[in-house]
């Protein structure tokens, strides 16, 4: 199975990590920059804004887990894990979202590395995928992690056997967790600090 990249490791001049819920704004913003043909591929059919706002308000609540490609504090693609409120079932399910003009950069694939970690430390064992049989980016991308794919009327199916978490996968998410969260409070500092008073804390 293809490895994701190590936690904070970058992609372009952009980096792969854990969003936050108080970055909500952030992949609401990445939500609505999303062209009509983009968003159907990602929902399987049109969807106006009204929905893309409801959608980022409630994705960061029980049972979600979002990853997102950030270049210059902007988030350009997101992937997102599902099914953490059932853990029992030991299954979850996967989506993806990369802005147009980010695309063939090797970042779905970086997303989804780092959705299948997030995935096995969780005991999630099996994770599915959708999308519409029109999509051959996502098709090839589901391919390229050794996904059964199942094509009917309205969509194709994906199913990836994940496998366990390991030392090595717990201590990457930890990493990447941490880095993240830092990401998250310096942001906010910026947000609320005079710049005078951040410029003399980073000194120090």
């Amino acid at each position: 199975m293809a490895r994701s990249k190590f936690a904070g490791e970058k992609t372009g001049t952009g980096v792969i990590r854990r969003l936050w819920p108080a970055e909500r704004e952030l992949f609401k913003e990445h939500l609505l920059r999303l062209d009509a043909v983009t968003r159907r591929e990602r929902f399987g059919t049109a969807v106006n804004d009204a929905f893309l706002e409801n959608y980022a308000t409630t994705t960061f609540g029980v049972g979600g887990l979002v990853y997102a490609y950030v270049e210059d504090d902007v988030v350009r693609g997101a992937a997102e894990l599902r099914g953490l409120d059932d853990i029992v079932a030991q299954t979850g399910e996967a989506a993806f979202s990369v802005e147009t003009g980010w695309r063939r950069r090797g970042i779905g694939t970086d997303l989804f590395g780092r959705l299948i970690t997030a995935a096995r430390n969780r005991g999630i064992r099996t994770l599915y995928m959708t999308c519409l049989p029109g999509n051959m980016a996502m098709r090839r991308l589901a391919a390229r992690f050794e996904a059964d794919l199942v094509s009917g009327y309205a969509d194709v199916e994906g199913v990836i056997a994940t496998g366990g978490p390991t030392p090595f996968t717990i201590l990457d998410e930890a990493i990447d967790n941490a880095t993240g969260f830092a990401t998250l409070a310096l942001s906010i500092q910026r947000n609320f600090w005079p710049a005078t008073l951040l410029a003399k804390a980073l000194r120090a």
